[in-house]
């Protein structure tokens, strides 16, 4: 059987997206909305830098990353670190800690190619934390949209799941 990756914007806890450092009134929800003209942004008075905060309701392995950007007016974000279940970091671990995996994202990237993640390292991710530390030179970061694709690490939804009563 070979499993089908696609979307998991499905698995994504809407609720307990977080972002520090998010412009309030581009919030880090406008990123995971496909379709949608708004844009996450970094509050311009603060810094350039965000911190998204992102939980699964059932574990999940993600094979790719996709992050929409302008590159041409230098506000998408370039390097991005990606850690795994660390719900509580700043900014200061985010800068001094080891990410699982960095990404400096190409223009390309930023248009609609996807990023190949290091598959063995995302096989089981129940939260994940995209420190973005740098964009292409702007005072503001903006994201158009945030996407992983991969699959449930079980074929099971659990929300979908009713116990018998017996």
């Amino acid at each position: 059987m070979t499993a089908v990756l696609g979307s998991l914007d499905e698995f994504i806890e809407k609720g307990q997206l977080e972002c520090l450092n998010a412009d309030q009134a581009h919030p880090v929800t406008n990123a995971f909305e496909a379709g949608k003209e708004a844009v996450l942004a970094s509050d311009e008075s603060t810094d350039h830098q965000l911190l998204v905060k992102v939980q699964f309701r059932v574990p999940v392995k993600i094979q790719t990353l996709t992050i929409l950007g302008n590159a041409e007016d230098e506000t998408a974000p370039q390097t991005v670190k990606i850690f795994q279940d660390k719900v509580n970091m700043g900014f200061e671990e985010a800068e001094e800690e080891t990410p699982i995996q960095e990404i400096n994202l190409t223009a390309a990237e930023l248009g609609g190619q996807c990023c190949q993640l290091r598959f063995v390292k995302f096989q089981s991710v129940t939260s994940l934390q995209l420190f973005i530390q740098d964009n292409f030179g702007a005072a503001q970061t903006k994201v158009h949209r945030i996407e992983f694709c991969g699959q449930p690490a079980q074929s099971m939804d659990m929300k979908d799941w009713k116990p018998i009563k017996g």
